[in-house]
């Protein structure tokens, strides 16, 4: 190849090599682990199995506690749960076992506060104790706040087994679940991200609120494969767990769980933890009858997502709002959505082929291919100017024809790409358009007189501004308060956990947890001053 070619050849190479460079240092979304952890972590609460044991002595009342907390998540759309038999072992041994338990408790603290009484002693103070009663607290905590009591459905064996799996069930829908993976198909050194709830991240007392809500990750990798006392597998994992964690999933790099934090080291040795295995999860998971395809919500909630990590924010907005439609006590969906509103705000969404939004991975082939064939023009030109043969071109008379030295040609066609027309989002809960399916109208309390549409994402209401589409500021309305839209083709009102409750016409009639909804009902919010919302259709 003459000098010449080569020195354009070089200089097109090292253009390409720069525009790769730029193209990847300008990708500056999140990693892999933080995309994982991000479309698993709604996913994930907290368990709370505890008994207050209430006991007199001497004409006085104390209180013993039996049980702890753990984590969870969910495995199906309707409410299962998977979580650590060991968690949940207090609340399914029963009342009787929390009393032998608190005798037990209450024994060892006289050991420890009378140490020069003699045995005998000791017991007759127990023998004083009389019970009183036994307050069980079985509830599972959303990421929100939501408490949510549970029942227990399946359940194996507790801590020191491979079977220390529980499946515990809310009344929920359309829960954000998590997909179960194969354990099998683990190996040494595989990438892991463990999910929940350690109470040594808890910090009693230093955080707020809202961070003791905040599910913990840490990260590792597969140590070792190995099989328990009973023959049951697990996984040895190098991520670090402690109290709380247990009963968390631990993801793989696909965002699948293959397993169950449930124990390790006695003496908090780092290293030397461990995972039940899917594939025993998946016998509880059998047992209890659970469903565990993916979920509307986790599919919007996945889809949402990364357009929003691609800056599509207005295809991200919907999906969001679709999300908060179907699951409204979402944690993570109310500041991505509020996100992907400000930056569309300020201009910032892109389309996925907007050439100016950056270099994805069809821009950059673009350029490759561009170039290759810019190169391929220039090596031509050289040719052609060696033999010094400068071709005459112009377009033929003839449509789609062009003369290229003397000759005709048929000239490329160029291809047109339709591009659809973007689509607004959904009608806002105070609009009015075609998208309304009816109104509600306050006829008491603060609002009164104010009217908001019903459209068909639902509207969800409350006294938590950003969250809900209509903000009740009344300390006596809870954050997420009550959720009216179609469920399965029928309108409904579904409390959200609150602690005034929600009303259906008459808080005579008792406070609902869902109800059916027709036309002319009031939607009563805590009480009828408060907030009462009278339903119209059409």
């Amino acid at each position: 190849m003459p000098a010449m070619q080569r020195w354009v050849v070089a200089l097109v190479v090292c253009a390409l090599s720069l525009v790769a460079r730029n193209a990847i240092a300008d990708d500056s979304g999140p990693s892999p682990a933080q995309r994982q952890a991000m479309y698993a972590k709604p996913s994930v609460v907290r368990v709370i199995a505890v008994y207050e044991v209430v006991y007199s002595m001497n004409g006085r009342q104390y209180s013993e506690f039996v049980g702890g907390m753990g984590s969870g998540f969910f495995i199906s759309a309707d409410g299962y749960i998977a979580t650590n038999a060991h968690v949940v072992q207090d609340i399914n041994e029963g009342i009787e076992a929390a009393k032998r338990k608190t005798l037990q408790q209450i024994f060892a603290k006289i050991q420890k506060q009378f140490p020069d009484l003699s045995q005998a002693e000791q017991y007759r103070l127990v023998e004083e104790l009389r019970f009183v009663r036994a307050n069980p607290t079985a509830e599972v905590v959303l990421p929100d706040g939501t408490k949510l009591p549970y029942v227990v459905k399946a359940y194996g064996a507790p801590v020191g087994e491979g079977k220390d799996v529980a499946i515990v069930k809310v009344e929920i829908q359309n829960a954000p679940n998590l997909q179960i993976g194969d354990s099998e198909k683990m190996q040494v050194q595989d990438k892991v991200l463990a999910i929940g709830y350690p109470g040594a991240a808890d910090l009693q007392g230093l955080l707020d609120s809202k961070s003791q809500l905040e599910a913990s990750i840490t990260d590792g990798a597969v140590s070792a494969k190995k099989r328990t006392t009973d023959g049951e597998p697990v996984l040895q994992v190098s991520v670090p767990i402690t109290h709380g964690n247990s009963g968390g999933p631990a993801i793989n790099d696909k965002g699948e769980v293959i397993g169950l934090t449930t124990f390790g080291s006695r003496n908090e040795v780092q290293g030397f933890n461990f995972l039940v295995a899917s594939s025993t999860l998946m016998k509880f998971v059998k047992e209890a009858k659970a469903d565990t395809a993916p979920s509307g919500t986790s599919k919007a909630w996945h889809k949402a997502l990364d357009e929003f990590w691609q800056q599509d924010y207005d295809a991200a907005i919907p999906d969001f709002e679709e999300v908060l439609s179907q699951f409204p006590t979402h944690s993570e969906a109310p500041r991505f959505l509020k996100d992907a509103r400000t930056f569309k705000k300020e201009g910032k969404s892109k389309k996925p082929e907007d050439k100016s939004s950056g270099l994805g991975g069809g821009a950059i082939a673009g350029i490759v291919i561009g170039s290759v064939l810019g190169l391929g023009l220039i090596i031509a030109l050289i040719v052609m100017i060696k033999r010094k043969r400068a071709p005459a071109m112009m377009y033929g008379s003839a449509p789609g024809m062009m003369m290229v030295g003397g000759r005709a040609h048929a000239a490329p066609v160029a291809k047109t790409v339709a591009i659809g027309a973007g689509q607004s989002g959904p009608v806002a809960a105070t609009a009015f358009g075609s998208m309304a399916l009816g109104s509600l109208t306050c006829i008491r309390g603060l609002l009164h007189g104010q009217r908001f549409s019903l459209t068909p994402q639902g509207i969800l209401i409350g006294r938590q501004p950003g969250v809900a589409q209509i903000v009740v500021n009344d300390a006596r309305a809870s954050g997420k308060h009550v959720w009216i839209g179609y469920e399965n083709g029928v309108l409904v009102a579904i409390d959200q956990g609150t602690t005034n409750g929600t009303f259906v016409n008459d808080v005579r009639y008792g406070r609902i947890s869902k109800a059916p909804l027709k036309d002319g009902d009031t939607v009563i919010v805590s009480e009828p001053d408060c907030l009462s919302l009278q339903l119209k259709l059409g």
